[in-house]
């Protein structure tokens, strides 16, 4: 009996999908021309963050006719005015201050460099307090101020700066150091945001747990990197930021090694259009957005290893991040999301493709207590999502324990509408999904495969039988309820249906490891980092405390084997979008279906049975109805017939683009 009601389920299951593929082969042609119209860098723009007092990032880089979008997210009024007046956000918003949630577009119809601040914070020649720099085109700049300082050290010079024995602060010490100096803090907690701008610094604390850089929810970040290569941040904390707790940006060589980050208002090891970095033996927790990022590079030449994400709204976040990056043998609990790479127009080289992700242990996360943005819960009860993305790699690693899917391929939603193509999911081990232990959402999926991979459920069911790696792909639909679920969730969000968990009230984790003491004596600072910890693609491994924590989870009884439950968070406006996108399919087929039978019966009331066109009708969903409706034969009238056909299809379509459209709308680009 369990065996006829698999067959059952995964009849209908075969029926949807089958229905699904034939009724949205518009929408197919509507998705794909959203995504391969028009460049997408023709209408993209990149969002520069007022904070108080802080842009954010300080140096913003676009393509020539390209726009920046200043967002005041900080409680004072803030602007951005052109040091050489040439424009301001006064022209675009209508008036000087902008308060909070307000935003206005500059566009930038020539190459160059603009300097600018706000003039609420800065000194009135724009050159002390709050200030920025757009970068447009291709040209050049520098943001180093002292010519000497520009040269890049890859050995340690020698000296060692120590805070606070010869230096009160960490600024100072940085801000006398040369290129190859060691900034050595001791154990304290430093209230300080630090801004480096000198390149080839290794900047370490004796003691991670100890040497604590407090944000005190007041200062953007803990430490921001500002175009200066290969600054090495190693064996420290950084809390408390409302903004981010270590930030590269616009840099060539970069590493974090045994930090500890929790509690910042954004992200918390950051690196943003930035390439040949690494991200080691770290934590993150308590982020907003999420506890390790990586954005906007291609090739970021860049690798996460060993570390641990927790109680974020997202494990690890890569927007547009692509080529030679790899995250390798890393653990990702209890976030709202474990792995997310995706693809959006709000920051340059989309689409998001070619990264690796392997040997991680991704478990649990669907944690509706972590801090959050509203539009980082549609997300929440996945393992690894692939957003929009093309040509990434997922491989050997163990998910378990999640609400929705363990791992996802699913599109994306921006200004564009941005379908993952062409990604490998092999050799995975995937159970305890509410949802689908492996999962292709709708209403189109190209070119993805999957092979070799254990697990329970898939979704659609066949989905390695059908979508196999190295064989002929039959161009599935992919699961339309997982798009319908993630549709109502953007909703629901955007109505306060949730409540958004605080970065500031986040626990606080336990010690981490501290830098070994054989490290310590290696001072290097971060250059030709990519190519030194190449060897760690092939030695990656599971976590080794994934098996016990997959048995720990065993014995608790949380591991179930099947997957039929409603998109997590549940509520009733979810169970509206699965009830439309599932039964007006299915009322449309059996409205064809009934008036081609009704058709046949009223010309040969006897012999349906033998007839083939009777067959047709019921093995051939859709496709047999409109052959009997459609033949010379039929006694249906033309009226009837093209209302019940094209009728229900138009109103099943008209429903589905409003609703992509719909989302659109009330998202808008966030922030």
């Amino acid at each position: 009996m369990r065996y006829a009601s698999y067959l059952g389920r995964l009849g209908m299951k075969l029926i949807h999908v089958i229905s699904v593929h034939l009724l949205l082969f518009g929408l197919l042609f509507f998705s794909l021309g959203q995504c391969k119209g028009e460049d997408p860098a023709a209408s993209a723009f990149v969002h520069v963050t007022m904070m108080d007092n802080a842009f954010h990032p300080p140096v913003i880089r676009t393509f020539k006719g390209g726009k920046i979008r200043f967002v005041n997210e900080g409680n004072n009024p803030h602007n951005a005015i052109a040091t050489d007046k040439s424009w301001t956000t006064e022209t675009t918003y209508g008036q000087l201050t902008m308060l909070r949630g307000a935003q206005a577009d500059v566009f930038y119809p020539e190459e160059g460099v603009f300097p600018y601040f706000c003039s609420f914070h800065a000194s009135p020649d724009g050159k002390v307090g709050m200030t920025g720099v757009a970068v447009i085109g291709n040209a050049s700049y520098s943001p180093q101020t002292n010519a000497s300082k520009s040269k890049i050290s890859k050995q340690w010079s020698g000296v060692t700066r120590k805070v606070p024995s010869q230096y009160p602060t960490i600024q100072n010490a940085v801000d006398a150091a040369q290129p190859g100096d060691l900034i050595l803090i001791a154990k304290g907690i430093y209230k300080e945001e630090v801004v480096v701008t000198t390149p080839s610094l290794v900047i370490r604390g004796e003691d991670r747990s100890e040497t604590i850089i407090d944000g005190e929810f007041l200062r953007g970040n803990g430490i921001m990197v500002v175009g200066a290569d290969g600054v090495a941040v190693e064996n420290l904390t950084t809390r408390n930021a409302t903004l981010n707790g270590v930030y590269w940006t616009g840099v060539k060589g970069y590493r974090g090694s045994y930090i500890t980050a929790y509690n910042n208002g954004d992200y918390g090891v950051y690196a943003f259009d930035s390439v040949d970095g690494i991200m080691e033996h770290s934590y993150g927790s308590g982020s907003p957005d999420s506890g390790f990022y990586i954005g906007q590079c291609n090739p970021c030449k860049a690798i996460v290893y060993n570390v641990i994400s927790e109680n974020n709204a997202l494990g690890y976040s890569g927007t547009n991040a692509s080529g030679d990056l790899y995250l390798l043998s890393s653990v990702w609990r209890k976030n709202q999301l474990g792995l997310g790479p995706n693809t959006l127009d709000r920051e340059l080289l989309p689409p998001q493709k070619n990264i690796v992700i392997k040997k991680n242990l991704v478990y649990d996360n669907n944690n509706l207590e972590a801090p959050s943005k509203k539009l980082e819960i549609p997300s929440i009860g996945n393992g690894i999502a692939l957003l929009g993305g093309l040509e990434n790699s997922v491989d050997g690693n163990l998910v378990f324990h999640h609400k929705n899917y363990g791992i996802l391929v699913t599109l994306n939603i921006d200004e564009n509408i941005w379908i993952s193509n062409n990604n490998e999911v092999k050799n995975n081990t995937v159970v305890s999904s509410g949802r689908g232990d492996i999962a292709v959402s709708g209403p189109v999926s190209v070119g993805n495969c999957f092979e070799n991979n254990k697990y329970n459920v898939a979704s659609p069911p066949l989905l390695e039988t059908f979508q196999s790696c190295g064989k002929i792909r039959y161009p599935l639909s992919g699961d339309l309820s997982s798009t319908i679920g993630l549709l109502a969730l953007f909703v629901q969000a955007n109505l306060g249906d949730f409540d958004l968990g605080d970065y500031k009230t986040q626990p606080a984790p336990p010690n981490q490891e501290n830098m070994p003491k054989e490290l310590e004596k290696k001072i290097l600072p971060a250059h030709d980092v990519f190519e030194t910890n190449k060897y760690l693609i092939e030695k990656a491994e599971l976590p080794s405390i994934a098996k016990s924590e997959l048995e720990a989870y065993r014995k608790a009884g949380k591991l179930n084997t099947s997957a039929f439950q409603v998109h997590f968070p549940g509520t009733w406006k979810t169970w509206f979008f699965h009830i439309v996108g599932f039964l007006l399919p299915f009322s449309i087929f059996a409205s064809w279906t009934g008036l081609a039978l009704l058709d046949k019966m009223n010309r040969k009331p006897t012999s349906l049975q033998g007839d083939l066109s009777f067959w047709l009708i019921l093995l051939l969903p859709f496709i047999g109805s409109l052959l009997v409706l459609f033949s010379k034969e039929s006694l249906v009238p033309k009226k009837v017939r093209n209302v019940v056909v094209f009728g229900g299809t138009g109103l099943f379509l008209s429903i589905l683009v409003m609703a992509v459209y719909a989302i659109i709308a009330v998202t808008g680009p966030a922030a």
